[in-house]
């Protein structure tokens, strides 16, 4: 009885099968990722081949064939990422800490959080001349230092194999560097210098020519916070951002504007579409003879896709392209192309070119926002629309203000798991943020973006960027004064990955189907919610190295000890865990207990004399060289690195290592 009315109930929804392949071939994918320990490639062939052998034996048989079908499609995302990384496997992986005298080409470059350069180096040689195999990333010394894409430089590095995660639930950058193809990162012991003539001109490719001149000539035109903004917005070039700003974007809800994604993409194309077609209306005998719409559309794609290059081509922006395509192609041919059957063929186009995109913040948040965006369109924002825009001017106004306020609203539900998931914090006032920049962002710096676009190549730009420059500014200052609103970036802990998925898929299943039926995801999503009760703050953390170590205090905040140990780790554990920063106060107080000369029970369960401090009289830290629990050195560089939970009776202890398991990217 139950199975005929879930045969009736899917049949029911027929039209709406065609999403769930996509998100079969996407668990496939996130199941590689989440097993503790590679998985045999040839279990996973044999797998395929049962499939295919099932298929032939039950082929007469309609409803196994389905369910084999279904099945075949995770076995297909799941062996597609395996084979990917296999391959990436066979390159040869940096394995212990070297020093190197490293000559090599330039070929991609970014900066750190320090603003300093970091090279992706190629065509390595040794001092000896001997080849080097692979690419490196290496950062180098000064800000001062700065070189260009095609460029042969020679140096001196530490380089090592990529940094595991720092934390049981931590970013894993090792993972991150595999799959970007970076087989070691290190920093530059030397100055770096540049071999022979200026080649850069040569060896760089056309596209990067032309993102390194839009680049230039914003910042020669710009002052430098809106010239940051600039070129993120136009070429995809973010280093020009200052911390600060970036902070401010965050907190205010607005880093989206950052990162060039469906809004930039669509306004633009947009934007395009309306200049195309008001400029044939405007000249009758040739609005008489061509298809204005059709003509329009040809050109907003191609504008599109220029954008798509000259910006960088990150993830949000491919998805962007791939549904702005699909809906100018629909208009080409009279189609109506916004619905989920759009966003299913951009999730799948972008997994089958970069399926590690999947665990990617970029890729779960902007697919998030779009599917629940689609969703809410197809319920009941139609209607709602068009009854505003049925008045005049201000029921028009109205109808964009309430667009503004219910998309964002709706976006940022979809986006908040992740946003808690990756980046352990919540932007309380991303309505007011959204309604106060939206109306400048959509009517002034994105046709800004469009006029500068057209006019560069004719070197008429200049007003057009003074322009842009000036709705920046204006959104700059917006941003900072919602970030300064009190706890406008909320610091939150993550929830547990099962919690992640649970509310993932529960809202797959809310906004895929379209009867009442699913409802149901409310279920998992109210589950996967309440699994942040789970999450708690370990009473100490410990770095692979030893030296580093943190310990909770009493109001359940992370304390970083004085020690050696890399500052960024450090900062990771007190984002993670919701901590703040110890004030001039608490820094001075904590100094003085860990020399011995004070105790603060009410603050910090720890006692200490000669470097060693006895914490909660459970865990022994010894200055800059471990820990010991039970009187027993704890031996963290095997384990990189631990998260110690002490109960009244016990010790529990979660270690990086069993965490991510032994997978290919961190042997």
């Amino acid at each position: 009885m139950i199975g005929e009315e879930l045969k009736e109930r899917l049949y029911q929804e027929r039209e709406r099968w065609f999403p769930w392949l996509a998100v079969l071939f996407a668990s496939g994918i996130g199941l590689y990722f989440v097993l503790p320990q590679e998985p045999l490639l040839w279990l996973t062939l044999g797998v395929w081949e049962a499939l295919v052998f099932a298929a032939i034996i039950l082929r007469h048989h309609r409803s196994a064939l389905i369910s084999i079908s279904l099945i075949s499609l995770i076995a297909f995302g799941f062996g597609y990422m395996q084979l990917k990384a296999v391959y990436l496997s066979k390159q040869a992986q940096v394995k212990t800490e070297q020093d190197l005298y490293i000559s090599g080409t330039v070929k991609e470059l970014d900066y750190n959080s320090k603003g300093k350069q970091r090279l992706v180096l190629t065509q390595m040689k040794d001092f000896d001349g001997n080849e080097i195999k692979g690419r490196y990333k290496i950062t180098l010394q000064s800000k001062k230092e700065s070189f260009n894409i095609g460029d042969d430089v020679e140096l001196a590095a530490r380089v090592d194999a990529p940094s595991p995660a720092v934390m049981v639930g931590g970013y894993q950058f090792d993972r991150k560097t595999f799959f970007d193809g970076i087989n070691g990162t290190g920093f530059a012991l030397s100055r770096t210098f540049k071999l022979g003539e200026d080649k850069s001109g040569e060896n760089k490719p056309l596209i990067e020519k032309i993102r390194s001149k839009i680049v230039n000539r914003i910042e020669n035109v710009l002052p430098a916070d809106e010239a940051g903004i600039a070129t993120a917005l136009i070429a995809g070039e973010r280093f020009g951002i200052s911390d600060k700003i970036t902070e401010d974007y965050q907190n205010s809800g607005l880093a989206h504007f950052l990162s060039i994604s469906g809004l930039h993409m669509s306004m633009l194309a947009g934007f395009m579409f309306l200049l195309v077609r008001s400029i044939i209306a405007a000249i009758p005998p040739l609005a008489l003879r061509v298809d204005s719409k059709k003509i329009s559309a040809i050109i907003a794609v191609i504008l599109s896709a220029i954008y798509l290059a000259i910006s960088g081509g990150a993830i949000p922006t491919q998805r962007a392209f791939i549904m702005t395509f699909i809906v100018l192609l629909g208009i080409m041919f009279s189609r109506q192309a916004i619905s989920m059957r759009t966003i299913s063929w951009a999730a799948i186009i972008v997994l089958l070119i970069t399926p590690q995109a999947l665990i990617g913040a970029s890729f779960q948040m902007s697919f998030a926002a779009v599917v629940a965006l689609i969703a809410f369109y197809e319920s009941s924002w139609k209607g709602l629309i068009h009854r505003e825009q049925k008045g005049g001017f201000f029921a028009l106004c109205k109808a964009y203000i309430i667009g503004i306020l219910v998309s964002d609203f709706i976006a940022s539900v979809a986006t908040l798991p992740f946003s808690i998931y990756h980046f352990n914090k919540i932007a309380i006032y991303t309505t007011i943020g959204n309604l106060l920049a939206g109306p400048i962002i959509g009517l002034w710096i994105m046709p800004a973006i469009l006029v500068v676009m057209l006019l560069m190549p004719l070197g008429l730009d200049y007003y057009a960027l003074i322009v842009l420059g000036k709705g920046i500014g204006l959104v700059n200052d917006i941003t900072a004064k919602v970030a300064s609103l009190p706890h406008a970036g909320l610091p939150v802990l993550s929830m547990p990955l099962w919690g992640l998925v649970a509310i993932v898929y529960g809202g797959l299943w809310l906004c895929i189907w379209q009867k009442k039926w699913r409802h149901f995801g409310w279920i998992t999503i109210i589950i996967g919610a309440m699994s942040m009760a789970s999450t708690k703050v370990p009473d100490v953390l410990i770095d692979a190295s030893g030296k580093a170590v943190a310990v909770k205090d009493e109001q359940g905040d992370m304390v970083v000890l004085p020690s050696r140990g890399k500052y960024f780790v450090k900062q990771i554990w007190l984002d993670k865990t919701s901590s703040s920063e110890l004030s001039k106060q608490q820094k001075k107080e904590l100094t003085k207990i860990t020399k011995g000369k004070a105790e603060n029970k009410n603050w910090l369960d720890m006692t200490c004399a000669d470097n060693q401090c006895l914490y909660k009289n459970k865990v022994m830290i010894i200055k800059n060289k471990g820990i010991e629990i039970d009187g027993k050195p704890f031996d963290s560089q095997q384990s990189l690195g631990a998260s110690i939970y002490i109960n009244a009776d016990k010790i529990k202890i979660d270690t990086v290592r069993a965490y991510i398991g032994h997978r290919l990217w961190n042997e």
